[in-house]
């Protein structure tokens, strides 16, 4: 019977890393996001460059220095490879047994039972988490950092998206600009190419991961400040497109963004403002194909396509 349900869950857990490698297809042949650019290096494989600041957003608090400090974000975006992954629990794990809150000065015989049941529980955990990620330190990917042929744009990083069916599950790595995201503790080519530390990656195991969902967490943690919408569209590179190109490329968006509002979970922050976004998407969409069909002499010319961001058109 054990059997069984193991076999079960090792082709429930093949079709999702299948599923997620046909979104990094899909993703892959994308093109007109303002926040990054995907690029599909193979069946499993996917580049990713993500813009490190915003250049339109403008503030003189803002230290410029500061997208580039080990310790900016508050922390948040700085990983270390070389310590055991235990300096820092992750959101939502259980901190480590010497950092739990001090114990009163007596206890009955039953609570100490109780609280000593519970720390060699805590201990248990720890340790296969530490086991786990200890092994996530050799989980290379099938490219080393120090070959790749990639480079990315200036105010750019490189990150490398895979689903491996050797690992099992999708993986991230940062291809360039490691100093400026994490503390590797060294330049050994072994250590550059640990996979980061991400919830999305923690989570696959137990939660519905989609590829929109590492791509959002990488945009936060790279991008500073961290947009409100990781997936705000160049709506000025997507304007100035010619018209065939510029009727194939908003489907395909319109396709990708619809995917991430139905399947996707409405408790994410930019959830609202994707929805914005296609709506302005789709409007645009609607008058190319107008202008394509009127091109043909099919039918009569449609209005103007919309040349202002949804943004403005909330005003």
């Amino acid at each position: 019977m054990s059997s069984t349900c193991q076999k079960r869950e090792t082709t429930e857990q093949k079709k999702r890393l299948q599923h997620f490698q046909s979104e990094l297809a899909i993703l892959g042949s994308l093109q007109g996001f303002r926040y990054f650019q995907p690029w599909l290096r193979g069946k499993e494989e996917l580049l990713l460059t993500i813009v490190n600041e915003d250049q339109d957003w403008q503030s003189p608090g803002f230290p410029v220095s500061a997208a580039s400090s080990s310790s900016s974000i508050s922390g948040s975006s700085s990983y270390s490879f070389g310590s055991g992954y235990d300096s820092s629990p992750l959101p939502g794990e259980r901190p480590p047994p010497h950092a739990a809150r001090a114990r009163p000065q007596q206890h009955t015989e039953v609570e100490e039972q109780q609280q000593q049941h519970t720390e060699v529980e805590e201990q248990q955990q720890q340790h296969t988490e530490q086991t786990r990620r200890s092994s996530e330190s050799h989980l290379l990917p099938a490219s080393p950092s120090e070959r790749e042929i990639a480079v990315p744009e200036m105010n750019c990083t490189l990150f490398l998206l895979a689903g491996y069916a050797k690992y099992g599950r999708p993986y991230a790595w940062i291809r360039s600009n490691h100093e400026r995201l994490v503390n590797i503790g060294g330049a050994d080519s072994l250590v550059k190419d640990t996979p980061m530390k991400l919830m999305s990656v923690s989570d696959w195991s137990s939660q519905d991961i989609h590829v929109w969902d590492m791509v959002s967490e990488l945009v936060g943690l790279c991008t500073m400040p961290p947009p409100d919408n990781p997936f705000s569209l160049d709506t000025r590179y997507l304007q100035t497109l010619p018209l065939p190109d510029r009727f194939l490329v908003t489907g395909a968006l319109l396709s990708f963004l619809e995917a991430l509002v139905v399947q996707g979970s409405q408790e994410e922050v930019y959830y609202d403002k994707v929805v914005q976004e296609i709506k302005w998407l789709r409007r645009l969409h609607v008058h190319s194909l107008s202008d394509v069909l009127q091109l043909r002499g099919n039918v009569k010319r449609s209005p103007p396509a919309p040349e202002d961001s949804w943004e403005e058109m909330q005003q």
